[in-house]
């Protein structure tokens, strides 16, 4: 296994030529959370999304605000209620059942404490919206 910041060449094929490629490995993120089914069978209505931490450079990528807080949804199963409810990812979920989200231990409180329907305000490209999940 290579070491995050190791420098190495890739080979690649496109188009039926060809070319190498330097590249620098880094690590995934440790600030991520992502929802499984309750141990007691239960499943959450946010299973199948995952989250990662709102920094200063997503929410420049988002064009929001620096000062915006929160979580990033990086990933919602096609499958899940989530997805059907309209949760994609590049939102920023905010408040989980009128409970603030600065980080993913707030998000994963938050969700836990739910007990049927969970209602999310998130930020979607500078404008917010709720959405019952």
């Amino acid at each position: 296994m290579m070491q995050p910041d190791s420098n190495v060449s890739l080979r690649i094929l496109r188009n039926g030529t060809q070319k190498d490629v330097a590249v620098q490995l880094g690590e995934l993120p440790t600030n991520t959370a992502a929802l499984k089914p309750e141990s007691n069978g239960e499943k959450s209505a946010l299973a199948g999304v995952s989250v990662q931490n709102l920094d200063a450079e997503t929410a420049q990528d988002l064009k929001l605000p620096s000062n915006s807080q929160g979580v990033v949804v990086t990933n919602v199963s096609p499958a899940s209620e989530a997805a059907n409810a309209g949760l994609r990812p590049g939102d920023v979920i905010q408040e989980v059942n009128h409970k603030a989200v600065k980080n993913t231990a707030d998000f994963e409180r938050a969700v836990g404490a739910s007990k049927e329907s969970t209602l999310l305000l998130i930020n979607r490209s500078g404008n917010t919206l709720y959405l019952a999940v």
